[in-house]
């Protein structure tokens, strides 16, 4: 494995401080902007600490929709931020002001090498031309590596005399950069794989590892981390009233009441005069458990096929569950509950005045 260069990383919060010119910046801390014209977004000055050092390499991410991009890498050992400043402020580009021969400019690249640049303090200007009105584009960020590092350091010697910026050198930095974006993917596959830290959009990948023990549509990324945090407990919990009802909730977002047969029919032994009422209710087979769940009060749709099979998935075997909704159309002597989906009328005075039908009054 080669050795670890170092790296400039202005992406999210790094790109905050930098200078911008009609770009905005998202919540999520990307540039962005529409419409024709010029914008600018100039990087704050990194010092290296290393005169006459050497740069490797710059990274751009984003996507360009009918837009030219210019990016416009500068290095050198005399700290111009000064100067720099002074020709942003007064509406100028800074480029216009800095040494020949001391950046590099390269139009409609996302990729390329900086093995001629030489200096101390590195800046970075990046100039979108939008082409119409309909041009846009999002920055998610850019990195600069350094120092320069190329692969013929592990060949023989005759292969090293070819100097710095040669084509040979630069036909390795090729494989080079393909060797290192893989090798830093390799390096951050445990932060990807920790559900805690991983960005929102590598959720789903996660998310599929769990053979989706729900039914219905993706939850969001809160209930995605957490059913991973959980999916043990879950696995193992499988059968069992509490996990039904966790599932229940993490689908519907709402609580739901799972009366069992032997909860009530042992109860009911004490008035048998209501079992006939309570097995219309609940059932009067030993192996059947009914789940009510409250429509009235706030929540995620409910498709009833969907949650059947839910319910299904965790249902021990031999044993059938009767999935009951409490909703405002509930007729009486059934699942009807005294404020749960019902509630008492409060009477008001009837006014008779003037209404009439076929000699007959109408109140209302």
């Amino acid at each position: 494995m080669m050795e670890e260069g170092k790296k400039i990383n202005f992406y999210r919060l790094g790109l905050e401080n930098g200078r911008r010119y009609r770009m905005e910046l998202t919540d999520e801390y990307r540039l962005t902007g529409t419409g024709g014209g010029v914008f600018l977004y100039l990087a704050p000055v990194y010092d290296s600490r290393d005169r006459d050092g050497s740069w490797h390499r710059l990274v751009l991410e984003g996507d360009f929709y009918r837009c030219k991009y210019e990016v416009l890498v500068m290095a050198t050992n005399e700290n111009l931020t000064e100067q720099t400043e002074k020709a942003w402020e007064e509406g100028s580009s800074p480029d216009l002001f800095w040494p020949e021969g001391s950046y590099v400019r390269k139009v409609n690249t996302d990729d390329f090498l900086l093995h001629e640049l030489k200096g101390r303090y590195l800046w970075v200007l990046i100039r979108i031309s939008g082409a119409a009105v309909d041009s846009h584009f999002c920055m998610e960020g850019f990195r600069v590596e350094f120092p320069w590092t190329s692969f013929s350091g592990y060949l023989p010697e005759i292969y090293q005399e070819a100097g710095q910026n040669s084509f040979f050198e630069r036909y390795m930095a090729v494989f080079q950069s393909m060797y290192e974006d893989l090798e830093q993917q390799v390096d951050h596959l445990p932060r990807i794989l920790d559900y805690e830290s991983t960005p929102d959009e590598n959720l789903g990948t996660l998310l599929t590892w769990t053979g989706k023990p729900y039914g219905g549509a993706e939850p969001g990324a809160e209930k995605i981390r957490m059913l991973i945090r959980d999916l043990s407990k879950i696995q193992t919990g499988k059968g069992t009233v509490r996990v039904m009802k966790q599932m229940i909730q993490f689908v519907t977002g709402r609580d739901a009441v799972i009366m069992e047969y032997f909860k009530w029919h042992d109860w009911m032994r004490r008035g048998a005069s209501q079992l006939e009422r309570y097995e219309k209710l609940f059932g009067k087979n030993e192996d059947q458990f009914c789940v009510i769940l409250d429509l009235t009060r706030e929540g995620q749709p409910v498709v009833p096929e969907e949650l059947q099979k839910l319910l299904q998935e965790y249902t021990p075997l031999g044993m059938n569950s009767n999935l009951i909704f409490l909703d405002w159309s509930s007729q009486m002597d059934t699942h009807c509950y005294l404020d749960k989906n019902s509630r008492l009328a409060i009477p008001e005075r009837a006014d008779t005045s003037g209404f009439s039908l076929d000699g007959n009054y109408v109140l209302g």
